[in-house]
């Protein structure tokens, strides 16, 4: 059985660009007059899907890229479907969504040793902030702000992807998620509050290629 939340959209697989443990993401290209790229994300929930259901991080992220999806936010990764087949004992869960080709891992990597230049830094760091501005109107905390999970494109914009550890704001959220030496200190007592989201994202400065700064490596600037 197959199920879609839109109409479908066709596609081709061109290249396996990512793995984890739920599954894989593909570049594609959707058929038709558009061409556009696209990056799918496959997941395959083993077992009897019945009674295991689907992973929560999973539900969670369709559903804020959903809600998010008609506000069509520059900085916010597009999902454009999401559909689920049932095979067997198994589910089969893909997500179509706008195709970005780098994250800011691999927009730094490629900065020469100079650095960037400050125009730069800024406008990246204005648009990661009007990206979660935009999130927490809405009572959106992403929760795993790192640089795998901020998406570059060639043209220089910025959007902020993966929104499977989110959750809507309330004023006490359990667990504290995230990469440690990512994480600010505030966060690390168990409070989460959009001031706490916004002090992680000073970890996010653009550093030279070869360092990221920690949390203690910029205790004295921040």
């Amino acid at each position: 059985m197959s199920t879609s939340l839109t109409t479908p959209l066709r596609y081709e697989l061109l290249a396996e660009v990512g793995e984890g443990s739920y599954g894989k993401v593909y570049k594609a290209r959707e058929v038709g007059e558009k061409h556009r790229l696209l990056a799918v994300k496959k997941f395959n929930i083993r077992g009897d899907a019945s009674e295991t259901g689907i992973p929560v991080f999973m539900i969670r992220e369709v559903a804020l890229l959903r809600k998010m999806k008609y506000f069509n936010h520059p900085n916010i990764v597009q999902l454009l479907d999401a559909s689920a087949v049932s095979v067997g004992r198994s589910l089969d869960l893909t997500l179509v969504l706008e195709y970005i080709d780098q994250d800011l891992s691999t927009y730094l990597s490629k900065v020469p040793a100079s650095g960037l230049s400050q125009d730069c830094i800024k406008d990246v760091m204005l648009q990661l902030l009007r990206g979660l501005d935009f999130l927490h109107t809405n009572m959106v905390l992403h929760r795993d702000l790192k640089p795998e999970n901020i998406l570059i494109s060639s043209h220089g914009e910025v959007k902020i992807a993966d929104f499977g550890l989110s959750r809507i704001y309330t004023y006490n959220i359990a667990l504290t998620p995230g990469v440690r030496s990512l994480v600010c200190p505030v966060r690390r007592t168990g409070l989460k509050t959009a001031q706490s989201h916004m002090q992680s994202t000073g970890s996010q400065k653009l550093p030279p290629p070869s360092c990221f700064p920690t949390w203690a490596q910029m205790r004295t600037t921040c």
